[in-house]
């Protein structure tokens, strides 16, 4: 029988199996090893539990929070309060390549900020090769085209705290009332969520209710080597050397074509992974 993680609250675990909800129990072998989004082998043992017996082949892990099966991450920032950071927003995106998984970047409070300013960030990003939504929920402002992008999928949120993640689902799940994070004195958001749930999208798919990445530090997920093929659009270059650091070496054929942005922050997360140990494979 096969069922599907849809939670984890502390060692606990919820599988769906014919739309019911059972606790359950996993093989001493698999303690450790089933995440939200697994699917999962086993039976119900009685009305209130079910026993896993194996996990099913998973064709992602996103790393943080531990989710499995991912489809897209709605990674959504603000353009004010809190202001838009390009190093945090950059960070996640190259954790999102290593791992295979789609961003869809939203950039939201839209009404926030004038034109120019929107165009500025649109424009890089989009640039780079990235889907980009401005959005805002006191204007209505990309929240259908949201809600259209994540239909039937599994999909997590990720961004700072204060960002308008759960505005902008509750713009079309107003029945969930997921608690909104208030920003806080000096523009910091607070956790509103602890727990690893995965909520019924009435479009289909499900979406994932996470802790905001108040903070996120890629030393956490990525090596040195690994940063240069992050940047998706660096790969649109040709450099004489394989193992090219994009630093200024003779024949690279990135240093130059790159926004300056996207540089800049390259290369502070370069430099702060370079006496950084390796992680293991």
């Amino acid at each position: 029988m096969t069922g599907f993680v849809v939670y984890k609250k502390g060692p606990h675990l919820g599988v769906e199996v014919n739309g019911k909800v059972y606790l359950s129990i996993p093989k001493s072998k698999l303690k450790g090893n089933v995440f939200v989004g697994d699917f999962v082998e086993g039976e119900v043992i009685d009305d209130q539990h079910f026993r896993i017996d194996d996990v099913v082949d998973r064709k992602n892990l996103l790393p943080r929070p531990k989710v499995a099966n991912v489809d897209k991450v709605l990674v959504v920032f603000s353009f004010k309060k809190p202001d838009l950071d390009p190093l945090h927003l950059d960070g996640i995106l190259a954790v999102l390549e290593k791992e295979g998984i789609e961003p869809l970047i939203v950039l939201n409070k839209r009404d926030l900020v004038g034109e120019d300013e929107v165009k500025y960030w649109v424009d890089i990003y989009r640039g780079a090769g990235y889907e980009v939504i401005t959005s805002s929920t006191i204007t209505g402002e990309g929240l259908e085209e949201i809600r259209a992008k994540i239909k039937g999928q599994l999909t997590v949120l990720a961004g700072p705290s204060g960002s308008g993640k759960t505005s902008i689902i509750n713009s079309f799940m107003p029945d969930l009332k997921l608690k909104v994070q208030e920003v806080g004195k000096y523009g910091k958001g607070r956790h509103t969520t602890t727990d690893i749930t995965l909520v019924k999208n009435p479009d289909g798919g499900y979406i994932c209710d996470t802790p905001g990445f108040a903070k996120f530090y890629i030393e956490e997920f990525v090596d040195y080597d690994e940063l240069p093929r992050l940047y998706r659009e660096f790969n649109r270059f040709t450099c004489k050397f394989s193992d090219c650091t994009h630093t200024g070496e003779p024949g690279c054929g990135v240093v130059g074509n790159i926004h300056p942005e996207r540089y800049k922050t390259y290369m502070i997360l370069l430099n702060r992974l370079k006496n950084v140990p390796r992680k293991r494979k």
